[in-house]
């Protein structure tokens, strides 16, 4: 299992902040955001593990916590 953090309006669309999703044997960055139902958002923020990550394809293992963020901006 992976903890998947959501925030900003992406939380607000998918009325959820946290979900646990089942990886067998990994997963790629991609298709968590998929699983999740991100689908409508085409830019997506990551982090694994509280670490910025910009690689999509890079696999996430049991035990994962992945942040997904929709762009932010701040003044």
């Amino acid at each position: 299992m992976i903890r998947v953090l959501l925030f900003g309006s992406l939380a607000d669309k998918l009325g959820q902040r946290e979900i646990m999703l089942s990886v067998d044997d990994g997963m790629p960055l991609h298709e968590v955001a998929q699983q999740v139902g991100c689908e409508g958002f085409p830019t997506l923020l990551f982090a694994v593990n509280q670490q910025q990550e910009t690689n999509r394809e890079v696999m996430v293992q049991d035990g994962d916590e992945v942040a997904i963020m929709p762009p932010f901006s701040g003044g």
